[in-house]
């Protein structure tokens, strides 16, 4: 920018950026709809973003599955990026460029952005915030706070510090099982935060924001899915403010697990209709391409079995 003091020039070298991340490969999917982006990092790291287009009559929807890590912390057993470990924390800027590239490069129109790619957003609590508040700001993107979503796998402190924020963004829990003892095998956040502790703070969440709290179940065969599970999660979330998203096991590498048959995902989701319970039985989109619920891991396509 030769029309700038040659000083600020140099200092905005150091300084700033215009490309934090680089684009790798793009991979899309036999489901038209959906692509994946694989991005670097300056130092290597791979992170992915999701591209998913829905057409509902004449309304079409694209959203976006932003990362917020490269890797996560939090090694869940049925998801690829815990498994592959923690790299760092995204900064604001690398979590909106994912979105900035969608729109300068790809022209697209992007109707919601969900933070359910990479990593913990709630970890990289500060940079997540900048960023949402970046997109919603009218003095920069003046995107609908209403359709950003964050998803978290259950940080009871972040939960309640997120419900004073006063932004009415969509929140998501990795719920997965009904009890301690299921969710602490498969997730290891539960032995430092059990779902009592959880529960407690989105029911703050819920008394500070009157927003509903969507919770995402994975149904593992044999793990987390019999008629007793059912009956658990409905007396869990009874009189809660919620709604409990079905989503069948994706493959990922590492323990032999085993999605639900649609026969007893059907039937699980009867067992909470009967008690109540709003659930949904959400379609897997991109599992050809490893970019299903739980399957991004930052690999280059030459990098997978």
């Amino acid at each position: 920018m030769t029309d700038i003091p040659a000083g600020l020039r140099e200092k905005l070298k150091k300084t700033a950026d215009i490309a934090p991340l680089a684009l790798k490969e793009k991979i899309r999917s036999s489901d038209r709809g959906v692509a994946k982006y694989l991005f670097l990092t300056k130092e290597g790291f791979g992170i992915e973003t999701v591209k998913i287009k829905d057409k509902n009559k004449d309304k079409e929807r694209t959203t976006l599955c932003v990362s917020s890590q490269a890797g996560c912390p939090f090694r869940c057993t049925f998801c690829a990026t815990g498994l592959g470990g923690f790299k760092r924390d995204l900064s604001a800027g690398e979590i909106l460029y994912q979105v900035l590239f969608f729109i300068n490069e790809e022209k697209e129109n992007i109707t919601n952005i969900v933070f359910m790619g990479m990593g913990e957003p709630l970890l990289n609590y500060n940079n997540v915030m900048k960023a949402i508040k970046t997109l919603n700001s009218k003095d920069a993107m003046n995107f609908g706070i209403r359709r950003i979503t964050i998803s978290t796998c259950g940080l009871p402190g972040q939960i309640r510090k997120l419900a004073r924020e006063g932004l009415e963004v969509n929140l998501s829990v990795s719920l997965n099982a009904p009890n301690d003892t299921v969710r602490s095998k498969i997730m290891p956040v539960n032995r430092k935060f059990p779902i009592a502790e959880l529960m407690s703070a989105l029911k703050y969440y819920c008394q500070m924001t009157r927003r509903r709290v969507t919770f995402e179940y994975v149904l593992i065969k044999g793990v987390n899915d019999s008629i007793k599970d059912a009956k658990e999660l409905s007396a869990l979330l009874e009189g809660t403010l919620s709604h409990v998203n079905l989503i069948p096991f994706n493959r990922v590498k590492g323990p032999a697990f085993e999605g639900s048959t649609k026969e007893r995902i059907k039937l699980f989701r009867e067992m909470l209709a009967n008690k109540g319970v709003n659930a949904t039985i959400r379609n897997s989109r991109g599992s050809d391409i490893r970019a299903a619920c739980g399957q991004l891991a930052g690999e280059k396509a030459g990098d997978r079995d």
